[in-house]
């Protein structure tokens, strides 16, 4: 007589007719499951990179103003209108008046940055305002008195 044995692995069971394989409702489960979890990193992504840009726009803007200030100092005599220092290569700490004046508009990028130093008494204030993101109107104030 002729015996055959037969091992069954792990796994290789035949399965009954209703556990071939994955059902298209599972498998769309899993699909909803990934899409919401790839959308949603690139939601953090994308607010992460607009936080990041705001930061090195109002940084930029700080810059501007602690120059204005730098050159303010260094003025003699202190002006008494409103207006800005003049930054350009060729005309380096010349006083522009009024704030509407070219000098005091710098473009960085696509931005555009405007400045204001506006005397009060023995008190300056200088303002660098610039359209950011999402269509408003930040600004960056810095406030400097001199001795007097």
């Amino acid at each position: 007589m002729n015996m055959r044995q037969y091992v069954c692995l792990p796994g290789s069971a035949r399965r009954s007719g209703s556990q071939r394989g994955d059902t298209i409702v599972e498998v769309l489960i899993a699909t909803a499951i990934v899409s919401l979890i790839l959308a949603s990193a690139y939601a953090l992504t994308n607010k992460n990179v607009l936080s990041i840009q705001a930061a090195q726009e109002q940084q930029y803007a700080q810059k501007l103003a602690e120059q204005q200030i730098e050159l303010l100092r260094s003025a003699s005599p202190a002006p008494n209108v409103a207006g800005c220092f003049d930054t350009s290569s060729g005309n380096l700490g010349m006083y522009a008046s009024p704030t509407t004046n070219t000098a005091c508009k710098v473009t960085s990028g696509n931005l555009n940055y405007d400045i204001a130093v506006t005397p009060t008494g023995l008190q300056y204030a200088v303002q660098v305002s610039w359209d950011a993101l999402g269509g408003n109107r930040a600004k960056v104030t810095l406030y400097y008195r001199i001795a007097g």
